[in-house]
């Protein structure tokens, strides 16, 4: 399996994504890690209603207080409302991980707020793994998530939309290579799909 590629635009590459199931390497991180594949942007077995949407949204970036950690929101919220925001926390909790793994090369607190058909999380962490192996360093490539907002679900599929903007980013071999670059890049109709499993709130699908 080759682990050269080069580099393509993020819409391009989601495309070649979803018609292969070989890991381009590092080509994710890249392309912001957003290509979704498969499945249905609609959670399933979520209900229609007609009475106002009850949102939950958050403006903060992705960083581990940026949030009202779930547990509490349970004690103020209604049970809609704490599923929202505790989806809302999830999603900025596995961005928060991306910009942790990127220093650290460990892609398991990335894994552990997913679920295992999600695609395009399987894909990030093995881009993590990748850096990890080659032992390049990582010079920028931050997420940032703004406008992230809940929409109302249940806990087998709620849906969370928001932006992302991942920074200007270089890897860096032992020698000092720039061996990938790229210019930053923003992915303003993000849609992620979280389901409950086993009791932990997890991303299913991630959509552009």
């Amino acid at each position: 399996m080759r682990e050269a590629v080069q580099l393509t635009t993020p819409r391009r590459y989601a495309a070649q994504v979803c018609r292969s199931t070989w890991t381009m390497s590092l080509a994710v991180l890249m392309a912001v890690a957003v290509a979704g594949c498969g499945g249905s942007a609609t959670p399933s077995g979520t209900t229609t209603t007609t009475a106002a949407p009850q949102t939950v949204t958050t403006l903060a970036a992705p960083t581990a207080t940026s949030t009202t950690s779930a547990a509490s929101a349970t004690t103020t919220l209604d049970p809609q409302a704490a599923l929202q925001a505790e989806a809302v926390e999830t999603v900025n909790q596995f961005y928060a991980a991306w910009n942790d793994a990127l220093v650290t090369h460990d892609s398991r607190p990335l894994t552990a707020l997913a679920l295992p058909e999600c695609e395009s999380c399987a894909l990030i962490a093995a881009d993590i793994d990748t850096i990890a192996r080659k032992n390049l360093r990582v010079v920028g490539g931050q997420i940032t998530l703004s406008h992230v907002r809940a929409d109302p679900g249940v806990d087998h599929g709620i849906p969370v939309q928001g932006e992302l903007v991942r920074a200007a980013i270089q890897l860096i071999d032992a020698s000092g290579k720039v061996t990938r670059s790229a210019e930053e890049d923003t992915a303003p109709g993000m849609l992620w799909i979280l389901e409950r499993r086993d009791g932990v709130l997890r991303i299913r699908e991630i959509n552009r």
